[in-house]
């Protein structure tokens, strides 16, 4: 079983136009446990599947890493299923692989961050690998009946001229249409990153007129603070409704440190940012939430447990139409997911 953290109640917000972010209870807070669990998995990406049941996609695991409910070797796109209904829980093992075979003929190599939604009657995956004859990383799409897969390849979904990143995909559905967010260096130069969000057709597939740009890495201080390397990251996009408002959660820093966090920015009120988002709470200079020790970057907030380099921070849907999060952390070797509800008190946005 899985590990908790019980926490007490969250003061239910964010009650514009009907719309809340955390789930109500009877008392009028949210009582939420966040879950963690001791399966290495990086870039975790949540939903409820259509049996009510939730999944947690992520990187590829190695065989001989993480235990498997059943069965051994590489999972490709690990699958962690895990709770029902309004309890989400998590898993300490997969039980499952949602592509197996790999990334599609157009790239090689391992897959990182998978985002899936579901749309209509499918579910849609877009994940990170490597093309063929440069190593560019690129954007590649997949297709399926279930959420637990097998996902068929669909081909490449976005790579960028000159040899620029695109990565970290994450997709959402508004007003029944499909709308993808992810880290788009393209807009930028040199060692800079940025973020963009694109509506897509029905076969999710790109329409490059309504993209735009969301954030930059120039637009922030904290994801160069005492940074190793020379690339300015801002990555792991995840764009959610709270009242009449879009916001952006987003990564930053090394992955591989205490230093990794999450920023919150405030995007306007439609999927497609108008205006460059607006990180929240001093988010020019700090991230938002974050590990709050003297290694971390003094973030607004921390997070259940504490644990270092929290970030790939997703918000997604609960069966009551509440929000929670799904995010990683770094032990100093591996990266684990957790599961939390998110939601809104007097300060801001908070998870429990």
């Amino acid at each position: 079983m899985s590990r908790r953290i019980l926490v007490g109640a969250l003061v239910a917000g964010v009650v514009a136009a009907g719309v809340a972010v955390g789930a109500a209870s009877a008392s009028g807070g949210v009582t939420a446990t966040a879950n963690e669990s001791t399966f290495p998995l990086a870039d975790p990406d949540t939903l409820r599947a259509e049996d009510g049941r939730y999944v947690t996609y992520g990187t590829t695991v190695g065989a001989g890493r993480g235990k498997r409910c059943g069965g051994v070797g590489k999972l490709w796109v690990p699958v962690l299923t895990h709770g029902s209904g309004n309890t989400v829980g998590m898993s300490d093992c997969a039980s499952g692989d949602a592509l197996p075979g790999g990334p599609g003929e157009w790239a090689s190599g391992n897959i990182w961050a998978p985002g899936v939604v579901r749309f209509g009657d499918r579910f849609f995956m877009y994940y990170t690998a490597s093309r063929k004859g440069s190593g560019q990383k690129c954007l590649g799409r997949a297709i399926s009946r279930s959420a637990y897969g097998p996902f068929r390849n669909a081909g490449g979904w976005a790579c960028p001229p000159g040899g620029r990143w695109a990565i970290d995909a994450n997709p959402f559905v508004a007003g029944g249409r499909m709308y993808v967010a992810y880290r788009d260096d393209a807009i930028t130069s040199g060692p800079e990153t940025g973020i963009s969000v694109v509506r897509t057709d029905g076969e999710g597939r790109a329409e490059w007129s309504t993209r735009r740009d969301a954030l930059k890495s120039t637009h922030l201080t904290w994801d160069t603070r005492r940074a190793a390397g020379t690339t300015h990251v801002i990555e792991n996009p995840s764009m959610f409704k709270a009242g009449d408002h879009w916001f952006l959660a987003y990564s930053g820093n090394n992955w591989d440190s205490a230093r990794y966090a999450t920023g919150i920015a405030k995007c306007g009120t439609g999927p497609i940012p108008g205006t460059r988002c607006t990180p929240l709470r001093d988010g020019v200079a700090r991230p938002y939430f974050g590990f709050t020790g003297e290694a971390g970057l003094g973030p607004y907030r921390g997070l259940p447990g504490n644990h270092r380099g929290p970030g790939g921070l997703d918000v997604f849907t609960a069966a009551d139409g509440g929000k929670r999060v799904v995010y990683h952390w770094w032990n100093g070797t591996s990266r684990f997911p957790m599961t939390g509800a998110f939601g809104r008190d007097s300060g801001g946005f908070r998870v429990r």
